[in-house]
């Protein structure tokens, strides 16, 4: 396998952050704590890097190296509810995707050459429960709405947020690596329920600049995305529900086919169960399954299926390791398929993806991610052939307090 991949030392910038990442630790964290005011402080410098080979169908064999670097900042003070938080993320801007030709992404980490603020936000809740409070500033969506704590151990995009609410807007929703400003309020209505809903900037990215740091610009051309949540738990199983509406108006797609038109409707509900469904001992087998839907004259994708089972300890019976199967399937609307017609093109109805990952963690800091990923018509195009994909992802922790 290694000897068709790109070498990474080619290149003398990928070259020192792959030798930091080994070296010194992709992620390094320091916690600070002024004793004399209570206020504390935590920091974090995060690398990740995926090196990924797609060896048969898609675009084309090929390989490509993905980084993504992370600096959070946050901050709190126990004694009145405030907290803030600052994410910056920078990524190398390869593109792994574009040779395999998939609709649903690959990597969870491409994204476009740039360094951008992800998130950056004040607080203000309750010392005593942080699921009664408010939220304002930039702000990525996935961070607390569609986030299940169950498939983030896969790699692929669409087990992160969901491809029908990721597809959506002109420039997709505030979430990575695009995200806006936002006004977010959570409340925990008992030990059961919890609510929350945010608005969150129509389009948080400068379509002219699209490598600016951030996109501060609001406009009722532009419109807001408004999205309400709703949790259960009942002892370890969530159940969660969503819906989310623009308020902007979109050009319908088949807009050709039925003589124009456009709509405000531009709207989409999900919903995912998860929990552990067996736990012999410290091996416990969780699972995880989703829908979602988008409406198809504003959207390519009109419905979606996730499903994950993740088992941890299952080889070396270590902390933070977990082995992880994931299916997902995109179900491509009438409309666009209408409108792929008139450009001379037929699409197939669906695309669907299968993967298995390992995520081993070779010290408490060195962690390894071998993935394998087999996509099914790959974007919907009946002209291009299944996909088979091998990556490998490298994780690297080094914790050192300073107080």
């Amino acid at each position: 396998m290694s000897s068709n991949f790109e070498n990474p030392t080619s290149r003398p910038l990928v070259a020192v952050l792959v030798g930091f990442s080994i070296l010194s630790g992709p992620q390094l964290r320091a916690e600070l704590i002024d004793n004399r005011d209570g206020k504390s402080w935590d920091a974090a410098v995060t690398y990740t890097s995926d090196l990924w080979r797609n060896t048969k169908g898609g675009i084309e064999r090929g390989s490509a190296y993905l980084d993504s670097l992370n600096l959070t900042l946050d901050w709190q003070s126990p004694s009145n509810g405030l907290r803030s938080h600052l994410h910056i993320v920078h990524n190398n801007g390869k593109s792994f995707s574009e040779k395999v030709g998939d609709t649903h992404i690959v990597s969870n980490i491409e994204a476009d050459r740039g360094t951008r603020f992800l998130e950056g936000w004040i607080e203000y809740g309750s010392v005593t429960n942080r699921d009664r409070s408010i939220k304002a500033g930039i702000y990525d969506l996935n961070s607390e709405f569609d986030a299940s704590e169950i498939s983030v151990a896969l790699i692929n995009s669409t087990f992160g947020t969901g491809i029908d609410i990721a597809q959506s807007g002109v420039a997709g929703p505030s979430i990575f690596p695009h995200t806006g400003l936002a006004l977010r309020g959570r409340w925990r209505i008992n030990d059961s329920w919890l609510l929350q809903g945010a608005v969150i900037d129509g389009i948080p990215i400068d379509e002219d600049h699209p490598r600016r740091v951030t996109s501060l610009k609001l406009s009722s051309k532009e419109g807001a995305l408004a999205i309400a949540e709703l949790e259960h738990r009942v002892e370890k199983i969530r159940t969660v529900i969503g819906h989310w509406r623009y308020s902007a108006k979109f050009d319908k797609l088949d807009a050709l086919a039925v003589g124009g038109g456009s709509s405000r409707r531009n709207i989409g509900t999900y919903m995912f169960i998860e929990g552990p469904v067996k736990q012999p001992g410290d091996r416990r087998l969780l699972v995880m399954v989703r829908l979602g839907a988008a409406n198809p004259q504003l959207n390519a994708i009109d419905s979606t299926a996730q499903a994950a089972l993740v088992l941890e300890r299952p080889v070396l019976n270590r902390d933070g390791e977990y082995l992880a199967l994931g299916f997902a399937q995109a179900r491509f609307g009438g409309p666009v398929r209408r409108l792929s017609l008139l450009a001379g093109e037929e699409r197939l109805t669906r695309e669907s993806v299968i993967e298995l990952t390992w995520r081993l963690p070779l010290s408490k800091r060195i962690f390894l991610q071998p993935d394998l990923q087999y996509v099914i018509n790959p974007s919907s195009d009946q002209d291009t052939q299944d996909a088979f994909v091998v990556g490998l992802r490298v994780e690297v922790d080094l914790l050192s307090d300073l107080k």
